[in-house]
């Protein structure tokens, strides 16, 4: 191995530990599955015979109230969006208003310093409120795409950061920064989702009651109701009710079921019904892109050349490229921050600064673009979206009746430059110069780099405009080369646009579906359906051979335990028993136990789970810590105490505390010998917080969290103990199922039939065979078919019985009574 090999292998090797480093402080996980104790049976019971010979039952409300808070759900989000895309486009239209005054009027000194003015006035207000509420910035996606996975973030669904989240994605969208608003719409969906499920807000003090919101407030409710507030976010942002559903579907949520995606389906259609009957009345099915963000409508589009589809996935291949790099360049970015930039008034004044580089180049670049372009005369046959688009050329520094290229991309908001870049016509060797190659790598260029360095910085900042943008403007350029190289040959330079800002979009976000649709109901067109599919596989395909999707990579990075949808191959070890990366020791509960012991071990352990033994140490059940805390402090649900605010007396000390009541009875098991990809689609499939691990006896011998079996622990674990697992692990043929003496490989039990099959290392270590094997004699040995097999007399099958005497009855023993039930 070379030199510079080991370097990247320390390199690599080096990242994994401090990855796993962050996954040991990392953040707990969620209860998705209900506690099944004693009192949670006598509750439902109670409910059930409440039920009796009555119509409205608590199962009809309880659904009932769902679908009514799907519905409030809808509703607000879609005036949610609506108050977003009023307030940032009223912001920019006064800040453009007043700098394009001074530039009217010759001044361009006082221009230029109202447009820094607004620029780093708008950014620092985001700034400041994302100061006061940290959750409240960046995207908000890898967050909800945690939370979905199980992952407890704390304030990440709070009030008071939806506040934050609103408030600041309208000044920081307004400052002329590279983002968008659409990535923290989606996390604003899914707070109010949250929000409106549970009934309360811990923000303002607001509280109902629980008896109303009690099949709502667990971990798996709230789960579907942010599931359904994301969906409704994505059509809020980009018109795309399907889209939303199925970005939630590919790229949020974790688990899925019918239920939860007709639900998601009714709360985006809610969302699509506020949005269309406050921007267009009474007169629906108009299109209006006054409401959200939209790409216009192409309804000028002809169509395009079967050839034209390798030049469609090329782009796709380049997307992916440069999405890849975008995602590099941010990665590069995030863990200098984290490890230069951690105070809160270093990443304001970081805030500060980027905005102050992107105002000077968004009012320099223009200045440098001499070149003035006449506004199109000849107007007859263009649409009345053409024609309203001729509006928002930016004139700057050129005479009357023409326009700046590079000042139209810059001063306008990032909506209305894609337009642009869409729609203004450019086919069949058209005189409409519109946008030259050098103006769009003048805007191209730099709006691509700043992009990656504002992504993650301290204001909310959403990446699907951005990548868009830029993406749009990559199209833009490959379409004008080729409408002056092969004019008549090849569509339109507005059509390669849409492409180039799939394939960008792409590569920074490997969506496929989603994606398509998204972008296929925003632009109207089912024409480009198989360009933007083709566009889309190329950008996913490209972009994964060289590293991770942006929002995947902001998980890692944050070291979260975030479980994918199945395990990354790691070879023969995926199927080694998960005896070895469990944790031990267990500690565990006794049924009945001194209050003094419980109070010891929560204030002296941080972990968030027990199992609860007999005195054999056969498991009987399992109980949360919340649950020990809430018993002791004698609170009702949801309020858990933590352990540090309960105060005993020496007399409460002495108590007993009987836990039966209140402990899973049938917590999920593993046996110790299951294989680690076993026990990864357990958690995966079940949503599951704690997995007890059982020996053969029925006895805990430890347990499995999700930080146990994230990818990065698992990478560690095995390149620790990778070698030494090795020598016990045999990949030799195995002796047939029928031998002719007893090898020793069983034991004698305790008379019931079970025998001690503990020790699997002795198997795996048996290497030994016979030269008269079928296996070894003959390779091309088959198994036969049962009619054919005779058996010998003589030989030994290869379950050995327990005892010796032939004549004892092999009945089950009835179950002794428990003594401590026993009167």
């Amino acid at each position: 191995m070379s030199a510079s090999e080991n370097t990247g292998n320390d390199a690599d090797r080096e990242s994994s530990l401090q990855l796993l480093a962050n996954a040991k402080q990392a953040p707990e996980s969620m209860d998705f599955e209900e506690m099944e104790t004693i009192m949670w049976r006598k509750h439902q019971l109670r409910r059930f015979f409440q039920d009796r010979d009555q119509w409205w039952t608590n199962s009809r409300r309880a659904t009932a109230w769902k679908w009514i808070l799907v519905v409030v759900t809808g509703v607000i989000i879609g005036l949610m969006g609506l108050f977003v895309t009023y307030t940032t486009n009223s912001l920019f239209t006064e800040k453009f208003n007043i700098c394009n005054g001074y530039i009217d009027d010759g001044n361009w000194t006082s221009g230029f310093f109202a447009y820094l003015f607004f620029s780093l006035f708008f950014s620092m207000i985001a700034g400041v409120l994302c100061w006061i509420e940290p959750a409240a910035a960046g995207s908000g996606i890898p967050e909800i795409k945690s939370y979905l996975n199980g992952i407890y973030l704390e304030r990440v669904v709070r009030l008071r950061v939806l506040i934050a989240k609103v408030i600041g994605m309208c000044f920081s969208v307004a400052s002329g920064l590279p983002l968008g608003k659409e990535g923290p719409m989606i996390h604003a969906g899914s707070i109010v989702g949250a929000s409106v499920s549970q009934g309360k807000s811990i923000t303002f003090g607001f509280d109902t009651s629980w008896t109303k919101f009690q099949d709502l407030r667990n971990d798996k409710n709230k789960r579907d109701y942010v599931t359904f507030g994301a969906a409704a976010g994505v059509a809020a942002a980009f018109n795309a009710p399907i889209g939303g559903i199925l970005f939630t579907l590919e790229e949020g949520a974790s688990f899925w079921s019918t239920t939860l995606t007709f639900r998601a389906f009714f709360c985006a259609m809610i969302t699509e019904l506020t949005l269309a009957a406050v921007t267009n009345g009474n007169r629906l099915g108009v299109h209006n892109v006054d409401g959200s963000f939209a790409f216009g409508v192409f309804d000028d589009f002809n169509g395009y050349a079967t050839y034209e589809l390798l030049i469609f996935a090329a782009m796709g291949a380049a997307g992916g490229i440069m999405g890849a790099y975008f995602n590099y360049l941010n990665k590069q970015v995030t863990i200098y921050r984290s490890q230069h930039i951690k105070e809160s008034w270093k990443r304001f004044l970081e805030l500060i600064l980027i905005t102050l580089t992107m105002t000077i180049i968004s009012f320099c670049l223009p200045l440098m673009w001499d070149t003035c372009t006449d506004i199109p005369t000849n107007t007859a046959d263009w649409t009345s979206q053409e024609l309203d688009l001729l509006d928002d050329l930016v004139q700057f520094q050129c005479p009357t009746n023409q326009y700046n290229q590079v000042a139209s991309l810059y001063f306008t908001p990032s909506d209305i430059a894609m337009q642009q870049l869409y729609h203004y016509r450019e086919v069949d060797g058209t005189t409409y110069k519109t946008f030259e190659t050098g103006a769009l790598l003048l805007f191209f260029i730099p709006y691509f780099f700043m992009a990656a360095i504002t992504a993650g910085s301290m204001c909310p900042a959403g990446l699907f405009v951005p990548t868009l943008t830029a993406g749009a403007a990559f199209g833009r350029i490959i379409g004008h080369i080729l409408n002056c190289a092969m004019p008549g040959y090849v569509t339109d330079s507005g059509s390669y646009a849409l492409v180039g800002a799939a394939a960008v979009l792409g590569g920074m976000s490997r969506m496929t579906i989603a994606g398509t649709i998204i972008m296929l109901e925003a632009c109207g067109n089912n024409g480009y359906l198989l360009p933007l599919m083709v566009t889309f596989a190329a950008a996913r395909y490209s972009g994964n051979a060289f590293n991770q999707p942006m929002y995947d990579m902001h998980i890692t990075l944050k070291g979260w335990p975030f479980l994918e949808g199945a395990l990354k191959t790691l070879g023969l070890l995926n199927y080694h028993p998960i005896a070895d990366i469990m944790a031990q020791p267990v500690i565990t509960l006794n049924e009945i136990n001194r209050v003094s012991t419980v109070h010891r071990i929560l204030s002296t352990k941080s972990h968030n789970g027990f199992p609860v033994v007999d005195k054999n140490g056969h498991l009987k059940g399992f109980i949360l810590r919340k649950t020990l805390c809430t018993i002791m402090k004698l609170k009702a649900y949801p309020h858990y105490p933590k352990i540090e605010d309960i105060s005993l007396s020496p007399t409460d000390m002495q108590c007993w505390l009987d836990v039966r009541p209140y402990m899973d009875t049938a917590p999920f098991t593993i046996n110790a010998s299951a294989s680690v990809q076993r026990c990864y689609r357990f958690f995966r499939t079940m949503g599951l917080r704690h997995l007890v691990v059982l020996d053969n006896n029925h006895r805990v011998t430890g347990i499995i969290t999700r930080k146990d079996i994230t990818e990065h622990r698992l990478e560690n674990h095995w390149f620790q103990e990778g070698d030494n697992m090795q020598k016990f692990i045999s990949v030799d043929p195995m002796e047939p199922g029928m031998v002719t003496e007893n090898l020793g490989l069983f034991e004698q039990d305790d008379g019931y039939g079970a025998a001690d099959t503990s020790r699997g290392k002795a198997n795996l270590e048996m290497n030994t065979l016979s030269t008269d094997s079928p296996f070894t004699s003959n390779p091309s040995f088959m198994a036969p078919n049962a009619e054919n097999i005779t058996v010998s007399t003589t030989s030994t099958p290869s379950y050995v019985p327990p005892t010796s005497n032939p004549n004892r009855s092999r009945e089950p023993r009835a179950m002794k009574e428990p003594k401590s039930l026993r009167k």
